[in-house]
């Protein structure tokens, strides 16, 4: 499934998907390509430290952590992250319910998981310290794949 109407054509279809979410913005929950996602069916209102599985603009999903819960919808925030995106109920179709961390299954319900969730927004100093290494680790590899990639298009160009 690559795009918006697949993710909501199965989840309607079967109340449950699951699907393996790319990017950093979930860090340290969800590592870019690393895991698999199972997300059920919005069937409720969501409560805060939910993650959320919603439509932004026309065709693009996101997977984020509720912030807060508002009238009309939900404050929303990737992990990684720290701006709050307001998200209009209508547009939640689902919500996290579990994810696979190699082979070991994660429930959203499981009171190590909580407590995680709960330590990590907690204490916004450290979570600032590490997010600021983590943003860096991740600019300077980036750097190095670009060169290593520049690189090595410009020996096969010369060949």
């Amino acid at each position: 499934m690559r795009n918006l109407s697949d993710y909501k054509t199965q989840i309607e279809k079967n109340d449950v998907i699951a699907f393996v979410p790319g990017g950093n913005s979930m860090w340290p929950t969800l590592k870019n390509r690393k895991q698999s996602v199972i997300v059920k069916a919005k069937t409720k209102r969501l409560d805060k430290f939910d993650v959320a599985l919603y439509v932004r603009g026309q065709n693009t999903f996101v997977l984020h952590r509720v912030m807060q819960v508002v009238d009309d919808g939900y404050m929303m925030c990737g992990d990684s992250q720290f701006s709050l995106e307001k998200v209009k109920e209508e547009n939640v179709f689902g919500v996290m319910i579990g994810f696979y961390r190699g082979k070991k299954y994660v429930d959203v319900n499981d009171p190590k998981y909580i407590k995680n969730v709960n330590d990590w927004f907690g204490n916004e100093k450290k979570r600032k310290r590490v997010l600021k290494s983590f943003h860096l680790r991740e600019a300077v590899k980036n750097k190095l794949k670009n060169a290593v990639n520049k690189i090595f298009k410009k020996g096969k160009q010369n060949d």
